[in-house]
């Protein structure tokens, strides 16, 4: 194998001193850094002629584009597909590269009265809080947001993707529950829901449901816009990810699990988050898993078959 390197790359140019301003300024590179390039004067009597071509990387394109016609570099080749060619004042030319970037995705489950919110981005957890609104939550930097709420409102009958999910989630079926019908849902009181549930489904509406039904309208309504929004079920998603039922999660032996599990699919969790719980910091990670699994098309739909982002929970 060959041991030779790279020492230095000199950028033939007019004025040393106006080049490095220029770079500085359109491309905010110093010279003698990095790669060792450096400026230096067209010899005498030598017509400075194009020819040095410098590879930069950036992390962002459309924002280092700007900042290089800003600063009064002439543009060879626009800004396509991850990659912009300039030109300096003498001629020579610079190449921007986008940096490939770590995928950002989101979990999201009801914390209390509030929001759990993780970010996952590559394997790491680099942001956990506590939010009041899901317009809050929608607010952090994820190409994915998986959140463990009722997305698509039936107007009629039980939706498939809540009978697949009890299903597939077998012993802790129970933690899945009906997504109340849209009428239900836009009753004004308790009462007036349960008259409204009983006469159309033939059922009332548990309190802890009706409860939740702003949450869940907030929701339907966001998901519906955005198009990053999905839903998920935290023990659907654990389910997949373990291939076997688990341990309640109300008991400890339950949470070890679902911790051991995120380890074990090389997630690095923070062993706990301010005004998280527990298990409302282990269910939004797993959605955050299901939200990359979906970013990078791996994700499955229930009901199996299903094709539309909104009406199915994934896994």
């Amino acid at each position: 194998m060959s041991d030779t390197r790279l020492g230095f790359v000199v950028v033939r140019v007019r004025d040393v001193a106006a080049a490095a301003r220029f770079y500085r300024e359109a491309f905010g590179f110093e010279a003698g850094t990095g790669a060792s390039v450096r400026f230096e004067p067209v010899p005498a009597g030598q017509v400075s002629k194009p020819g040095t071509e410098l590879g930069l990387s950036v992390g962002d394109l459309d924002a280092a584009h700007a900042r290089a016609l800003a600063a009064g570099a002439r543009i060879v080749r626009e800004p396509e597909e991850g990659a912009a060619a300039y030109l300096d004042p003498d001629g020579n030319v610079v190449t921007l590269s986008q940096l490939p970037r770590t995928l950002r995705v989101a979990g999201v489950d009801l914390a209390g009265g509030a929001l759990a919110v993780v970010v996952l981005e590559g394997d790491r957890v680099v942001e956990a809080f506590r939010c009041e609104t899901f317009a809050d939550a929608l607010l952090v930097d994820a190409v994915v947001v998986a959140v463990d709420i009722p997305i698509g409102i039936p107007d009629t009958g039980a939706r498939q993707a809540d009978v697949a999910a009890r299903r597939f989630v077998g012993p802790r079926s129970s933690s899945v529950f009906t997504t109340p019908i849209r009428a239900v849902l836009q009753a004004q009181t308790y009462g007036d829901a349960r008259t409204v549930a009983t006469e159309l489904t033939g059922k009332s509406i548990p309190a802890q449901t009706y409860a939740l039904r702003r949450r869940i309208m907030e929701v339907d309504e966001y998901a519906h816009r955005d198009e990053r929004v999905i839903e998920v079920h935290p023990e659907v998603s654990f389910r997949e990810l373990a291939h076997r039922p688990l341990h309640s999660k109300h008991r400890l032996e339950g949470l070890v699990e679902r911790r051991r599990l995120l380890e074990e699919a090389s997630l690095e969790v923070p062993e706990s988050a301010p005004r998280i719980a527990e298990p409302d910091l282990l269910d939004a990670t797993v959605a955050a898993w299901t939200a990359r699994r979906y970013a990078l098309g791996q994700a499955l739909p229930l009901p199996e078959g299903h094709t539309a982002r909104i009406g199915a929970i994934w896994r």
